[in-house]
Protein backbone atom coordinates (compact mmCIF):
# COMPACT_ATOMS: atom_id res chain seq x y z
CA UNK A 1 0.00 0.00 0.00
CA UNK A 2 1.37 3.04 -0.45
CA UNK A 3 2.20 5.76 1.71
CA UNK A 4 -0.19 8.20 0.75
CA UNK A 5 -2.69 5.54 2.05
CA UNK A 6 -0.97 4.75 4.96
CA UNK A 7 -0.28 8.33 6.28
CA UNK A 8 -3.61 8.78 5.22
CA UNK A 9 -5.28 5.54 7.40
CA UNK A 10 -2.98 6.94 10.32
CA UNK A 11 -3.40 10.52 10.54
CA UNK A 12 -7.46 9.07 10.75
CA UNK A 13 -7.05 6.89 13.41
CA UNK A 14 -5.16 9.29 15.23
CA UNK A 15 -7.26 12.14 14.65
CA UNK A 16 -9.75 12.70 17.76
CA UNK A 17 -7.84 11.15 20.29
CA UNK A 18 -5.23 13.77 19.03
CA UNK A 19 -7.77 16.19 19.31
CA UNK A 20 -8.67 15.42 23.03
CA UNK A 21 -5.14 14.90 24.14
CA UNK A 22 -4.79 18.64 22.78
CA UNK A 23 -7.04 20.17 24.53
CA UNK A 24 -6.24 18.75 27.56
CA UNK A 25 -2.44 19.33 27.07
CA UNK A 26 -3.53 23.16 26.06
CA UNK A 27 -2.71 24.79 30.13
CA UNK A 28 0.82 22.78 29.69
CA UNK A 29 1.99 24.33 26.44
CA UNK A 30 0.53 27.63 27.58
CA UNK A 31 2.68 27.34 30.72
CA UNK A 32 6.05 26.44 28.97
CA UNK A 33 5.29 28.93 26.62
CA UNK A 34 5.24 31.18 29.76
CA UNK A 35 8.63 30.29 30.76
CA UNK A 36 10.11 30.71 27.48
CA UNK A 37 8.64 33.84 26.98
CA UNK A 38 10.04 34.62 30.56
CA UNK A 39 13.54 33.25 29.80
CA UNK A 40 13.52 35.13 26.73
CA UNK A 41 12.94 38.85 27.84
CA UNK A 42 16.99 39.64 27.30
CA UNK A 43 18.35 36.84 24.95
CA UNK A 44 14.78 37.00 22.52
CA UNK A 45 14.68 40.98 22.89
CA UNK A 46 15.25 41.89 19.04
CA UNK A 47 13.01 38.92 18.23
CA UNK A 48 10.34 39.90 20.46
CA UNK A 49 11.01 44.00 18.79
CA UNK A 50 10.55 42.24 15.09
CA UNK A 51 7.73 40.73 16.19
CA UNK A 52 5.85 43.92 17.79
CA UNK A 53 6.91 45.54 14.82
CA UNK A 54 5.52 43.69 12.10
CA UNK A 55 1.86 43.80 14.43
CA UNK A 56 1.59 47.13 14.52
CA UNK A 57 2.64 47.78 10.69
CA UNK A 58 -0.04 45.08 10.17
CA UNK A 59 -2.64 46.62 12.88
CA UNK A 60 -2.25 49.89 10.95
CA UNK A 61 -1.41 49.23 7.41
CA UNK A 62 -2.03 46.12 5.92
CA UNK A 63 -5.10 44.89 7.96
CA UNK A 64 -7.82 46.03 5.52
CA UNK A 65 -5.38 45.14 2.54
CA UNK A 66 -6.75 43.19 -0.53
CA UNK A 67 -3.85 42.34 -1.35
CA UNK A 68 -2.77 38.78 -0.58
CA UNK A 69 -0.31 37.31 -2.56
CA UNK A 70 2.73 36.70 0.08
CA UNK A 71 0.39 35.09 2.44
CA UNK A 72 -1.84 33.32 -0.39
CA UNK A 73 1.60 31.95 -1.28
CA UNK A 74 2.73 30.84 2.04
CA UNK A 75 -0.50 29.16 2.60
CA UNK A 76 -0.65 27.19 -0.62
CA UNK A 77 2.94 26.04 -0.07
CA UNK A 78 2.42 24.69 3.35
CA UNK A 79 -0.91 23.00 1.92
CA UNK A 80 1.27 21.43 -0.75
CA UNK A 81 4.56 20.58 2.10
CA UNK A 82 2.21 18.33 4.37
CA UNK A 83 1.08 17.10 1.14
CA UNK A 84 4.56 15.91 -0.07
CA UNK A 85 5.10 15.03 3.71
CA UNK A 86 1.76 12.50 3.41
CA UNK A 87 2.85 10.79 0.43
CA UNK A 88 0.91 12.86 -1.99
CA UNK A 89 1.47 14.26 -5.07
CA UNK A 90 0.97 18.10 -5.85
CA UNK A 91 0.24 18.90 -9.21
CA UNK A 92 -0.87 22.31 -9.35
CA UNK A 93 -0.38 25.78 -7.19
CA UNK A 94 -2.51 28.76 -7.75
CA UNK A 95 -2.27 32.27 -5.87
CA UNK A 96 -3.78 35.34 -7.08
CA UNK A 97 -2.71 39.27 -5.51
CA UNK A 98 -6.66 39.63 -4.05
CA UNK A 99 -8.18 36.55 -5.07
CA UNK A 100 -6.67 33.65 -3.06
CA UNK A 101 -5.05 30.69 -4.58
CA UNK A 102 -5.50 26.99 -4.24
CA UNK A 103 -3.55 23.88 -4.93
CA UNK A 104 -4.60 20.47 -5.96
CA UNK A 105 -2.67 16.99 -4.93
CA UNK A 106 -3.35 13.33 -6.18
CA UNK A 107 -3.70 10.78 -3.72
CA UNK A 108 -5.15 10.44 0.17
CA UNK A 109 -6.71 13.57 1.16
CA UNK A 110 -6.11 14.43 5.29
CA UNK A 111 -6.60 16.85 8.31
CA UNK A 112 -3.32 17.51 8.12
CA UNK A 113 -2.86 18.81 5.06
CA UNK A 114 -5.85 20.96 5.54
CA UNK A 115 -4.99 22.42 8.82
CA UNK A 116 -0.96 22.68 8.47
CA UNK A 117 -1.42 26.28 7.43
CA UNK A 118 -3.06 27.46 10.66
CA UNK A 119 -0.36 25.95 13.05
CA UNK A 120 3.47 25.86 11.03
CA UNK A 121 4.78 28.79 11.02
CA UNK A 122 6.92 28.17 7.21
CA UNK A 123 8.82 30.97 6.65
CA UNK A 124 9.96 30.87 10.58
CA UNK A 125 11.06 27.14 10.00
CA UNK A 126 12.87 28.59 6.75
CA UNK A 127 14.93 31.05 7.89
CA UNK A 128 15.75 29.12 11.06
CA UNK A 129 17.10 26.63 9.19
CA UNK A 130 19.14 28.84 6.37
CA UNK A 131 20.69 30.81 9.39
CA UNK A 132 23.62 28.59 10.32
CA UNK A 133 24.35 29.15 6.27
CA UNK A 134 24.00 32.93 6.38
CA UNK A 135 26.77 34.29 8.46
CA UNK A 136 25.39 37.75 7.37
CA UNK A 137 22.01 37.16 9.08
CA UNK A 138 23.44 35.66 12.23
CA UNK A 139 22.73 37.71 15.55
CA UNK A 140 20.82 40.56 15.37
CA UNK A 141 19.99 40.45 11.85
CA UNK A 142 18.56 37.00 11.95
CA UNK A 143 16.81 37.64 14.80
CA UNK A 144 15.09 40.71 13.44
CA UNK A 145 13.88 38.45 10.83
CA UNK A 146 12.86 36.24 12.65
CA UNK A 147 11.03 38.74 14.41
CA UNK A 148 8.90 39.25 11.70
CA UNK A 149 8.31 36.34 10.66
CA UNK A 150 6.39 35.13 13.71
CA UNK A 151 4.67 38.51 13.78
CA UNK A 152 3.63 37.41 10.14
CA UNK A 153 2.62 34.06 11.19
CA UNK A 154 0.33 35.29 14.19
CA UNK A 155 -1.47 37.79 11.90
CA UNK A 156 -1.92 35.91 9.11
CA UNK A 157 -3.70 33.29 10.93
CA UNK A 158 -5.69 35.77 12.66
CA UNK A 159 -6.81 36.93 9.46
CA UNK A 160 -6.99 33.12 7.70
CA UNK A 161 -8.67 31.56 10.96
CA UNK A 162 -12.83 31.58 10.80
CA UNK A 163 -15.59 29.75 11.02
CA UNK A 164 -16.06 30.80 6.82
CA UNK A 165 -12.73 29.32 6.21
CA UNK A 166 -13.14 25.99 3.62
CA UNK A 167 -10.46 24.39 5.58
CA UNK A 168 -11.36 24.27 8.65
CA UNK A 169 -14.67 22.81 7.77
CA UNK A 170 -13.10 20.10 6.24
CA UNK A 171 -11.27 19.13 9.00
CA UNK A 172 -14.12 20.09 11.32
CA UNK A 173 -14.69 23.07 13.28
CA UNK A 174 -14.69 20.54 16.78
CA UNK A 175 -11.59 19.01 15.78
CA UNK A 176 -10.05 22.38 14.89
CA UNK A 177 -11.17 24.39 18.15
CA UNK A 178 -9.42 20.98 19.82
CA UNK A 179 -6.29 20.78 18.45
CA UNK A 180 -5.15 24.25 16.39
CA UNK A 181 -4.80 26.28 19.91
CA UNK A 182 -2.21 23.41 21.18
CA UNK A 183 -0.67 23.52 18.23
CA UNK A 184 -0.06 27.10 17.54
CA UNK A 185 1.00 27.28 21.07
CA UNK A 186 3.94 24.64 20.33
CA UNK A 187 4.97 25.93 17.06
CA UNK A 188 5.23 29.35 18.86
CA UNK A 189 7.49 28.25 22.04
CA UNK A 190 9.23 25.95 20.29
CA UNK A 191 10.57 28.61 17.59
CA UNK A 192 11.51 30.97 20.27
CA UNK A 193 13.48 27.96 22.34
CA UNK A 194 15.12 27.21 18.87
CA UNK A 195 16.15 30.97 18.97
CA UNK A 196 17.25 31.48 22.38
CA UNK A 197 19.11 27.70 22.37
CA UNK A 198 18.94 25.99 19.55
CA UNK A 199 17.88 22.14 19.23
CA UNK A 200 18.80 22.14 23.04
CA UNK A 201 16.21 24.65 23.31
CA UNK A 202 13.82 22.91 21.59
CA UNK A 203 14.61 19.28 23.84
CA UNK A 204 14.13 21.72 27.37
CA UNK A 205 10.84 23.25 26.08
CA UNK A 206 9.13 20.00 25.18
CA UNK A 207 10.49 18.45 28.52
CA UNK A 208 8.95 21.50 30.40
CA UNK A 209 5.85 21.05 28.27
CA UNK A 210 5.16 17.39 29.02
CA UNK A 211 6.60 17.65 32.71
CA UNK A 212 4.07 20.21 33.48
CA UNK A 213 0.51 18.53 34.32
CA UNK A 214 1.68 16.70 36.86
CA UNK A 215 3.17 19.47 38.64
CA UNK A 216 0.94 22.04 38.63
CA UNK A 217 2.46 23.54 41.72
CA UNK A 218 4.91 25.07 39.72
CA UNK A 219 2.11 27.41 38.45
CA UNK A 220 2.10 28.98 42.14
CA UNK A 221 5.90 29.71 42.14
Amino acid sequence: MPWHRWSGLILQTIKWPLALGAAWFLPAVLWALGQELRLGLDALDVVFLGALLYLLVWFFLLRHSSVTLLSTLEHELTHSLFALLTGNRVTGLKVTFTQGGHMQYLGTGNWLVDVSPYFFPLAAVLLMAALPFIPELQGTPGQALLGLTLGYHLCSNWAQTHLGQTDLQKAGLLFCTLFLPTANVCSLGLALASARAGWPGMVNWAETAVSAPWHWELLWR
